[in-house]
């Protein structure tokens, strides 16, 4: 699975490149940005992790400004905290990021399973390193690049259900948390009188 999220990445990256050939030319009318950037990258890797939501932030005034540019996940739950970017668009190098995704993103309570930081200067020019278990491992040509999935409407529906479960089961759990610890609390006011 490690292996998996690194060649999702770079086929990602290379799909950016096929599908965006002039992704770089600015024009007097356009100019082309790190969001641009990352609108379209997140597209090229939610074609693979279709089954997740996905979240881009440009304002990052959430979470003391240190959100991370795209966000892999299932809304209302913490158990499905998948992928988060970081991505820059400059020939200068900043893995700084990847410190932040590691200390902000993937420990508690968020405990994301895989962060990537990814620089992208021009077309086929790029740097990216994936994080599996906290260490950094680079993704470049040895990769194997997938062709993007079709995933059936079935598969796409079992998908669904299998999250929602999750989601269900952690909210059930949570309110069972809550219920015990309440449970707790009005025990121990009463042993106190």
């Amino acid at each position: 699975m490690d292996e998996l999220i690194k060649d999702i990445i770079y086929s990602s990256i290379k799909n950016l490149f096929q599908n965006q050939p002039d992704i770089f030319v600015n024009t007097r009318y356009t100019n082309f940005t790190e969001w641009n950037l990352s609108y379209h990258l997140s597209n090229e890797i939610a074609k693979y992790i279709f089954w997740l939501n996905v979240d881009l932030d440009v304002t990052k005034r959430n979470y003391n400004n240190r959100r991370p540019d795209i966000i892999f996940h299932k809304r209302r739950t913490n158990s499905l905290n998948y992928l988060v970017v970081e991505l820059k668009k400059s020939k200068k190098d900043n893995q700084s990021d990847i410190c932040k995704l590691k200390e902000d993103w993937m420990r508690e309570p968020l405990n994301y399973r895989y962060g990537a930081y990814i620089n992208i200067w021009g077309k086929d020019n790029f740097k990216a390193i994936v994080l599996i278990n906290g260490e950094g491992q680079e993704v470049n040509d040895s990769c194997q690049y997938i062709p993007v999935p079709s995933p059936s409407k079935i598969l796409l529906t079992e998908y669904k259900i299998f999250t929602s479960n999750i989601i269900q089961k952690k909210m059930k759990a949570n309110l069972l948390d809550n219920l015990i610890l309440e449970t707790y609390e009005r025990r121990s006011l009463n042993y106190k009188k």
